[in-house]
């Protein structure tokens, strides 16, 4: 049964009773087409009727001036200047006409109008020849004259003697301004043409004349004459220009044979009328079908069209889940309204269904987890969007299939069959899958799997929700990595290391056996890393790692436990205490033997270095009552170990305990003197080779209460070690300083000078420079009467950092000194490059000179150096005459020790005011 719409058939309807009138309105414009097109044809054959008589008229005109030029007396006697002179006078005297003249009888022309240049023959022209055998005028012929050489019709007329013979042939040719004048007198209407066209295709006349000269091609040609035989002359076809006309072709009277006389006239000025009555009856059938359209639409809309599209809306919404949809409209129609409440009911209870289903169809598409679902043979029914995002694959993809399409084999088999089993059971599954993504990737998720039975208990299908955990596993990796784990070595960090200590010493305890603990200490760190840069820094660290790990067990435990220092835990290393020694110190000598080889730091063809390290070590059993003890007690070792030159091991013992605390109420109580400005400076003086006090060297002291102080030799390294150097460095400057201004303001100590030692890091502090030029300024001293005294340590860092800030303080005029010169790496390439001013020969050097060569030959050498770099030389430890004699005999420039005087304060330099 083919269905269709109510509009459709209301459609149809109004077109069968229309289809009538539209007919008969086709019917009565094609007959007033056919009459249109008939009165068009019998014009257009007046108009060539006309043409034909006013080409006849033409002609006669022609015979008659042939017929005068045939019985002139001139021409009687055939002589050609007679006869071309009537000619010339003939043509001079007529409009229209080329050339008059006359052709003997073999062609030849011996009288012409025009003259001639040259012979000419007419033999080959048909109007010669048909005059040759005919008595009256012969037919125009279309011709290019060979005498005139313009184009026109040509006509000839037979001269003959009383016996009939053939004289002479009389021409006379008329130019296609004759018939341009014959074309203009049939008044065209506009938007008709006619033409004269030759036999050859030339178009002789035209109107309008745009196209005369041009050529038609031959099936033109054999079209027209295909009209003029068969067709009565009349024909529609395309004009030269290709509009479409209705054409009467004819053959002039004059010349049958020679071309056509074409008239065109316009098919839609005749058919315009025509096309605009079947256009306005069109439109009234078109008005009258829409209006009738308008009223049914309108009447089937109210009546059954707004009913029906409230009932397929509301249909539509049911299928689509809203449950509020409803017909509820009364159309008056008993059987309409009954369907409608019919469907309103069926609405109700498909809703309350539909809220049930979409509810729990929400909670599964939408859920965050993976969802699955299978038949009892594991292939997919249904999957929700998660897995689909989770696993790559499309839903289409993946239905009808086996779950194991993710297996990349990276799970287990064991918990497949651990799987299957719960499974198979009837029981709830749950566990860890490794699974693979479409794309190739690996995840882990956390599946539940349960099965689904139907009201006699029979496993019917299989629900998974899964939860991918990638992430949270991974997260959880990577915190306890940097949690517990040394991001430039890869090894254990401290947290991981007191962790497994604390194990340590709890299964020490418990199997009653020794365990050890190593601390690892880089000896002069700090210094590679100012001289290679810190990339050459982690190198090193990373290779000492490397050491480390490879010299010991899989068991034992290596860790990073601080910037430059390393912990190794190695348990059951002895049973009892002797034991355990002689293995500790077998594991650390090995272990240092291989930390003693040389690094390659940076890539391949990097240079060697070598890197000493400092190793602590502390036994532990179950008398180690905590962590923090065992560490300290490493760490005290580790002290000791770098206190005795670097590069050794040492045990811990309790004496090195005590040393440590020493340590430590020291560095206590130093802090409490910073605080309280408990420190003094006293100040040595400095003598020239005549004794005289140039000057002095401003010295830290730290006085105690009672009277005692502390050495230098302890709270200096102390301060350097905990930072303090820097503060109490700047407080030395500024107190120094202030001493030269009050020097300054006396004529008799103007010329005086102080110098400063300044430590390394105190100097490559990076406000150093500027806190020197800020110190000057505020004491307002003459910067030259300022020394500043630096140690070899405090240059090799970063020599050309050093130059630039050292020659940035000379500018000033401030003046540097080597102190304590020959005790380092004394590099004389260095030497010659620094901007030093002085040297200080140590103490050491001049305290033993007298009975050991070697220390006089270094004097000696220093002394020689010195003078050939241009460098003064300052003699510090000077205690004895021979000392200073000896001294000044080689050309030492002055002089310090307790030989001149003591460090003092200055409030005690009376005396050695007294030796200005």
């Amino acid at each position: 049964m083919i269905r269709s719409s109510l509009n459709f058939r209301l459609w149809l309807t109004i077109a069968i009773a229309v289809l009538p009138v539209l007919l008969f309105a086709l019917f009565d414009y094609e007959e007033r087409r056919r009459q249109a097109v008939e009165e068009t044809r019998t014009e257009i054959s007046l108009r060539l009727a006309d043409a034909n008589r006013e080409a006849q008229a033409a002609h006669r005109a022609v015979a008659l001036v042939l017929r005068i030029m045939a019985r002139s007396n001139d021409l009687q006697a055939l002589d050609a200047a007679q006869c071309s002179g009537i000619a010339a006078r003939l043509l001079e005297s007529l409009e229209g006409f080329a050339n008059i003249g006359a052709a003997l009888p073999d062609g030849e022309i011996f009288c012409s109008g025009r003259p001639m240049s040259a012979p000419v023959t007419v033999i080959d022209r048909a109007w010669f020849r048909t005059s040759l055998g005919s008595d009256g005028i012969s037919p125009g012929e279309f011709v290019i004259g060979k005498v005139s050489g313009m184009p026109g019709m040509a006509f000839g007329y037979p001269l003959r003697a009383a016996d009939g013979s053939l004289r002479a042939v009389i021409f006379a040719t008329i130019t296609v301004a004759w018939f341009d004048r014959l074309i203009e007198g049939f008044r065209l209407p506009e938007g008709w043409e006619a033409s004269v066209i030759g036999n050859s295709g030339l178009v002789v006349a035209h109107q309008p004349e745009r196209w005369r000269a041009h050529e038609v091609s031959g099936e033109t040609l054999a079209r027209m004459a295909a009209v003029v035989r068969d067709e009565g002359g009349v024909a529609e076809l395309a004009g030269l220009d290709g509009v479409h006309r209705l054409y009467g072709i004819g053959a002039p009277d004059f010349a049958p044979e020679s071309g056509f006389l074409a008239i065109g006239a316009p098919l839609e000025h005749s058919l315009e009328a025509v096309g605009r009555r079947l256009l306005l009856h069109l439109a009234l059938i078109a008005a009258i079908a829409l209006v009738s359209a308008l009223l049914a639409r309108f009447y089937i809309y109210r009546l059954v069209e707004v009913w029906a599209a409230r009932v397929r809306g509301a249909i539509d919404a049911i299928a689509a889940g809203r449950r509020d949809a409803r017909v509820s409209l009364a159309t008056g129609v008993g059987e309409l309204d009954a369907l409608s409440e019919g469907i309103d009911r069926m609405a109700v209870e498909i809703g309350k269904r539909e809220a049930e289903l979409q509810r729990l169809s929400m909670v599964i598409e939408q859920s965050p987890e993976s969802i699955v679902m299978t038949d009892t043979s594991a292939r997919i029914l249904y999957v929700n969007d998660a897995f689909q995002r989770i696993t790559g694959y499309r839903r289409e993809e993946v239905l009808g299939r086996n779950p194991r399409i993710l297996n990349g084999g990276l799970t287990p088999r064991a918990t497949y069959e651990r799987m299957w089993a719960a499974l198979v059971a009837g029981e709830v599954w749950r566990g860890e899958f490794n699974n693979v993504r479409k794309d190739g990737s690996t995840y882990l998720e956390l599946a539940t799997i349960a099965p689904i039975k139907d009201a006699a208990g029979a496993i019917t299908h299989y629900v998974a929700v899964k939860e991918d955990i990638t992430q949270r596993k991974q997260s959880e990796a990577l915190l306890h990595r940097l949690a517990y784990y040394d991001a430039l070595t890869g090894l254990p960090n401290r947290a991981l290391l007191h962790d497994r200590i604390a194990q340590a010493i709890r299964s020490g305890a418990r199997r009653d056996r020794f365990g050890m603990l190593m601390l690892f200490d880089i000896d002069r760190f700090r210094q590679l890393n100012d001289t290679l840069g810190h990339a050459a820094g982690d190198d090193l660290l990373r290779e000492v790692a490397a050491r480390l790990r490879a010299g010991v067990r899989e068991e034992d435990t290596v860790a990073r436990h601080g910037d430059d220092d390393f912990a190794v835990l190695v348990e059951g290393v002895g049973d009892d205490e002797a034991d355990a020694l002689g293995h500790a110190e077998q594991i650390a000598r090995k272990l240092q033997h291989a930390l003693q080889q040389p690094y390659v730091l940076g890539d391949g063809d990097g240079d060697r270095h070598f890197a000493t390290l400092s190793i602590g070590i502390s036994l532990f059993h179950d008398g180690v009552s905590s962590l923090e003890s065992l560490l300290k007690q490493a760490e005290v070792a580790l002290y000791r170990a770098k206190q005795e030159g670097r590069d050794t091991l040492r045990f811990f013992n309790p004496e090195m305990q005590a040393v440590v605390d020493a340590h430590a109420r020291l560095e206590a109580r130093m802090h409490e003197a910073l605080e309280a400005n408990a420190f003094r400076l006293f100040f040595q003086p400095q003598v020239n080779r005549r004794g005289v006090v140039i000057g002095a060297e401003a010295l830290l002291r730290w006085p105690l209460d009672g009277g005692a102080m502390v050495s230098p030799a302890e709270f200096i390294p102390l301060a350097e070690d905990t930072g303090h150097i820097v503060r109490l460095g700047l407080w030395v400057l500024r107190t120094a300083c202030a001493q030269l201004a009050r020097w300054q303001m006396n004529e008799r100590t103007r010329h005086l000078k102080i110098a400063v030692n300044v430590s390394a890091r105190q100097f490559h502090q990076p406000d150093f420079v500027a806190s020197v030029k800020d110190t000057v300024r505020a004491a307002a001293i003459d910067p030259g009467r300022l020394e500043l005294e630096l140690t070899e340590s405090a240059i090799l860092s970063d020599v050309d950092e050093t130059i630039r800030r050292m020659n940035e303080l000379r500018a000033l005029g401030i003046r540097f000194a080597l102190d304590d010169f020959g005790t380092g790496y004394s590099s004389l390439s260095y030497l010659k490059r620094l901007p030093f001013d002085q040297l200080k020969i140590d103490q050491s050097f001049v305290r033993d000179m007298a009975e050991d060569e070697s220390s006089e030959a270094i004097v000696l050498a220093i002394l020689s150096l010195s003078h050939a770099l241009g460098l003064e030389v300052v003699a510090e430890g000077v205690e004895m005459p021979e000392q200073r004699d000896f001294l000044r005999q080689h050309g030492c420039d002055a002089y310090q020790g307790y030989l001149f005087g003591k460090p003092l304060p200055m409030e005690a330099w009376g005396d050695f005011l007294e030796m200005i």
